[in-house]
């Protein structure tokens, strides 16, 4: 019987570098399977829904927070409570109470309703110019058209889109000490200026939250940006 890949990682107390390790050494695996270009894309099961919406994110949140003074064990739960992992700190930092010795992760995906349909048609066609211009017609097949912006459009869209998530998210009672991690998924491929004004925007607009921290990156270019609870600073 072959065993779930998953399960080194289910309940498994890891130190982060260690864990990060891992979960490349199993993205590699998947990759360089047959059909793992395709298994990738289309996420056809919860090996690779796990992997890329929580495994990955937990490994970016890892590597830009691991460090002298900071040292962290994670333990991912593949599981229905309320957060993703549970988080361990120990090092000079967690002694002088900057960071809490245990807390909790929980990961989420800020996206377009369209991402879908453009890994769909990246998969059967080989690409579309842009999430905007997608649709699925009668018979099935996926239209991309082409859709331009004008000044911000696309970074006031992301905002609106980016917003709505951590609205549901604020909205659910989660552990103290939980940290929040978003996976962007941009609407387009955003320059550092414009990364750099949506990070603003959204620093003005975000709603209060429970939060410990919420750490956002963006997936396609690893820009990334951490927001701390405005009454802490």
């Amino acid at each position: 019987m072959e065993t779930n890949p998953l399960t080194q990682f289910d309940g498994v107390l890891l130190d982060g570098l260690q864990f990060c390790s891992l979960v490349y050494e199993l993205f590699e695996n998947v990759r360089e399977a047959e059909d793992g270009p395709s298994r990738l894309r289309m996420r056809p099961t919860s090996l690779e829904k796990r992997l890329l919406e929580e495994l990955l994110p937990i490994c970016k949140y890892l590597q830009a927070n691991y460090r002298i003074g900071r040292y962290m064990s994670v333990k991912w739960i593949d599981g229905d409570q309320t957060y993703d992992a549970e988080l361990i700190q120990r090092g000079a930092y967690v002694s002088k109470n900057y960071y809490p010795s245990n807390g909790f992760l929980e990961v989420t995906c800020t996206m377009h309703s369209n991402e879908y349909l453009s890994r769909e048609r990246l998969e059967k066609t080989g690409g579309c110019f842009g999430v905007n211009g997608l649709k699925r017609l009668k018979n099935g097949e996926i239209e991309s058209e082409v859709v331009g912006f004008t000044n911000d459009e696309h970074v006031q869209q992301y905002i609106d889109i980016f917003l709505r998530q951590i609205a549901k998210k604020v909205a659910i009672p989660y552990p103290e000490n939980t940290a929040l991690i978003v996976q962007c998924t941009m609407n387009t491929v955003y320059m550092k200026d414009e990364w750099e004004r949506f990070v603003q925007a959204v620093d003005e607009k975000l709603p209060s939250h429970s939060f410990s921290e919420i750490f956002i990156y963006d997936d396609l270019r690893q820009f990334a940006h951490t927001f701390y609870p405005k009454n802490d600073l």
